[in-house]
């Protein structure tokens, strides 16, 4: 066998590797991802590890400890949900853009409420998920600002950045937290007062057309 042959199959064998890695640590955060939309507030690692179909071992020779796992389940949610919303043409009628963005709301807000606990909990616990969250928040807030940006900046600098707060209240995880599971609402009656409370928001002052 000559240098180079033997060079390349040297290469085959650490891509392998490199690849079985990915796949068992795909496959943990995977289900600690499953465990949590379950309801699962602090997923265990003897679970995690039964699910993923690897030893307890394995998961902390990826993970340092749960904490660390935990933050890469969360990384991975939340730049789902930021990542599938597109700014809309301010051309269009605020109507439209107010359906649009509370059925995108809806939809990212519902895929995080099972978990929403598992959130909660972990953004107390760690600055990582804590920092996460916030810039959820703060895509939250930009993609608000785009989609209303007509009708913000129609209004006086000190009422624009007061509204443009109260959107992001309004359209916040916990909003829907609130009308799902404390009020008891369904989806579509959930998407109802959230439009309700938007149009509120633009009455005093904002263009409406």
């Amino acid at each position: 066998m000559d240098v180079e042959t033997f060079t390349h199959q040297q290469q085959l064998q650490q891509a392998g590797r490199g690849d079985r890695v990915a796949r068992t640590r795909e496959a943990i955060i995977a289900s600690a991802l499953a465990l949590a939309l379950a309801g699962e507030v602090a997923p265990i690692v003897r679970d995690i590890a039964k699910m993923a179909g690897v030893s307890a071992r394995t998961v902390f020779q990826h993970f340092s400890d749960t904490a660390e796992l935990y933050v890469a389940v969360l990384s991975r949610v939340l730049a789902a949900v930021t990542g599938e919303a597109p700014d809309h043409s301010t051309a269009w009628p605020i109507d439209e853009r107010i359906t649009m963005i509370i059925d995108q709301c809806g939809d990212r807000c519902e895929r995080l409420l099972p978990m929403w606990t598992f959130i909660e909990t972990l953004q107390r616990r760690s600055s990582d998920a804590a920092e996460l969250v916030v810039a959820m928040y703060t895509a939250n807030r930009m993609q608000l600002s785009r989609s209303f940006d007509r009708e913000l900046t129609a209004l006086p600098p000190e009422a624009r950045e007061q509204t443009l707060n109260a959107l992001a209240m309004a359209h916040a995880p916990e909003s829907w937290v609130v009308l799902r599971q404390r009020l008891g609402l369904t989806v579509e009656q959930a998407r109802d007062e959230l439009r309700f409370v938007t149009r509120a928001i633009f009455a005093d002052g904002a263009p409406r057309r």
